[in-house]
């Protein structure tokens, strides 16, 4: 896969202490007039991690914003990429970039974005392309080997893949099989080649369904989440299943797609992935244990959409050279590197309680319903008894 010329100089591998770290960023949401606050968070968080490598998953840019529908968008969309780049490219640190729902939004598709971040030093999209084609399929899909402190042996794969588009009024794109195809036989290549199998690591925008099976109804007294399109039953809503949780929680509806098609099943039967860990979903930081593989949640990196607050974060995972699959890792909250208040604290506390969903909405409006309707009939018998009285 890499021959020994592409070995000696291959950026990505473990340090002399045996250590690979990986920060995830998604859903930084933004507009051409990027807001401070997240950029104070790229910066103290890649300051905080030192990491080996950064994974943007998907949502760089807020492309449904009206400024992308004002002309010159292309220009604009552009202006957000190197911005929220310009953090990794002057402290030199590698990057991969895959896409969410909200990039394309902005009337530039995912491959003419793709050659806009080729084009910026560090990125890994670009290096994959160039140097290991086999393990490039296209915009915001391919994988990362990552090689012992040697550089002699493979001992991690980052893959990263494009997990489609589509909108919450007709639900989200379906995870492409091929891709799932793709995905596992990259796994097998890699582990041929090395004479073992490989570690994999699969980042994407938009989780998998499966990651309705962590969880159950709420119990009375415990707060949860409702579901999304056919996972919505009125006044039902969900918590995470303890015995499969691993950390984090649930703050908002899994938006999910409706239709698995077979993603988590066929990287469970290959064998080589241990984790898939998404976005999406902003104030989401769950990450559970399921059936082999963790199923996790980075939360919004940033303040241009809706999200938990201060509580916005970057995840940071910390993997072994002896055995990447047991890996750690933790979020790097803007609370706890920057500050307890930011720029815009009246618009963040009301993007933070904003229902995300029509699912959402109903259950918020629910207990006010019976007051509602208490009034609606009180008023309706007002009415009723001053017509009588008048007739009188």
């Amino acid at each position: 896969m890499i021959d020994d010329k592409d070995q000696a100089t291959w950026p990505l591998r473990f340090d002399s202490e045996g250590r690979f770290r990986v920060l995830q960023l998604s859903d930084i949401q933004e507009t051409s007039h990027v807001r401070d606050d997240t950029m104070a968070l790229l910066r103290a968080a890649l300051d905080e991690a030192r990491p080996d490598l950064v994974v943007l998953t998907g949502d760089q840019i807020k492309g449904y914003a009206i400024e992308f529908s004002l002309g010159e968008n292309a220009e604009r969309a552009r202006t957000v990429v190197r911005k929220i780049c310009s953090p990794m490219v002057e402290r030199n640190i590698p990057f991969v970039v895959t896409y969410g729902n909200h990039d394309r939004q902005c009337g530039i598709g995912n491959e003419e974005q793709e050659g806009w971040y080729k084009s910026i030093p560090g990125c890994v999209n670009g290096m994959v392309a160039a140097r290991e084609p086999q393990l490039y399929h296209g915009a915001g899909t391919l994988a990362v080997p990552v090689l012992d402190h040697e550089g002699e042996d493979i001992r991690l794969a980052v893959m990263v893949a494009d997990s489609g588009a589509g909108s919450g009024g007709s639900g989200y794109e379906p995870f492409d099989p091929a891709l799932t195809a793709w995905v596992t036989a990259r796994a097998r290549d890699l582990a041929e080649r090395a004479g073992h199998r490989v570690p994999c690591i699969l980042y994407q925008h938009i989780p998998p369904v499966q990651v309705y099976d962590c969880l159950r109804d709420a119990c009375e007294g415990e707060h949860g989440v409702p579901g999304f399109r056919t996972h919505y039953h009125p006044g039902r809503t969900l918590v995470p299943i303890e015995d499969l949780r691993v950390s984090g929680g649930l703050r908002e509806p899994v938006c999910s797609p409706d239709t698995d098609t077979g993603e988590v099943a066929a990287l469970t039967r290959e064998g080589s992935t241990f984790a898939v860990y998404f976005g999406h979903d902003h104030k989401n930081t769950l990450v559970s244990h399921y059936g082999g593989l963790d199923l996790g949640y980075a939360p919004s990196a940033g303040f241009g959409s809706y999200g938990p607050g201060t509580a916005r974060a970057a995840r940071l995972f910390s993997f072994d050279e002896q055995n990447a699959a047991l890996y750690t890792t933790r979020l790097l909250t803007f609370a706890e590197l920057v500050g307890s208040r930011t720029e815009r604290p009246l618009t963040d506390w009301a993007s933070e309680r904003v229902p995300v969903s029509t699912e959402e909405a109903r259950e918020m409006a629910r207990p006010a319903l019976p007051v509602l309707g208490a009034a609606a009939i009180a008023a309706f018998a007002l009415g009723v008894a001053k017509r009588q009285k008048r007739v009188r």
